[in-house]
């Protein structure tokens, strides 16, 4: 499906071969109400975005806003790749979604059952075809460990208390007085 290498290793070596070898590691997410979000631990950046956000009730418009969650991902961090896969023979990056269905359909592992969806992966392996002999490799990660998804929070609850703070100032203000 992807023109990627992915990494097969041994459940128990797993974790040092991650401690390692990835070079590169970002956490991806995203919210149906139309914010998606990356974290690069490598350079520390990050970036919250708004896109056109998916229908109440859509039949795949989380995992649709998941999936571009990635490839915002990669596509922003694809001059920082380019870079350092420039100074090393062999890079491995690791991008991380609380999404374990996204994971699975980036992996080939689920199939992809919505043609939106199988673009936006197309999309994905012709991004990473453009990379080139670099290993990438989908892992699922908690919600609550995903540093990208925290910070959507972050954002929620931040603009949760404006609006709550906007409706007391609109509730409290005094009328004007008719003379």
């Amino acid at each position: 499906m992807l023109p990627v290498e992915y990494a097969h290793i041994r459940a128990g070596a797993y974790s040092k071969y991650v401690l390692r070898q990835h070079t590169i590691v970002i956490d991806a997410d995203a919210s149906p109400s139309g914010y998606i979000a990356w974290y690069n631990h490598h350079t520390e950046s990050s970036k919250i975005m708004s896109v056109r956000p998916a229908l109440k009730n859509e039949r795949f418009g989380v995992q649709r806003m998941e999936l571009l969650a990635i490839y915002f991902a990669l596509r922003d961090n694809l001059v920082q790749i380019r870079r350092t896969r420039a100074n090393r023979k062999r890079l491995v990056i690791q991008v991380r979604s609380d999404s374990k269905s996204t994971v699975e359909q980036l992996r080939g592992i689920a199939e992809i059952r919505d043609l939106v969806m199988r673009r936006i992966v197309f999309v994905i392996g012709k991004l990473l075809a453009k990379i080139g002999l670099t290993t990438i490799v989908f892992d699922h990660l908690e919600r609550s460990r995903n540093i990208a998804g925290l910070m959507l929070e972050q954002r929620r609850r931040k603009e949760r208390e404006k609006a709550m703070e906007m409706a007391s100032l609109y509730r409290f203000a005094p009328l004007p007085l008719c003379a």
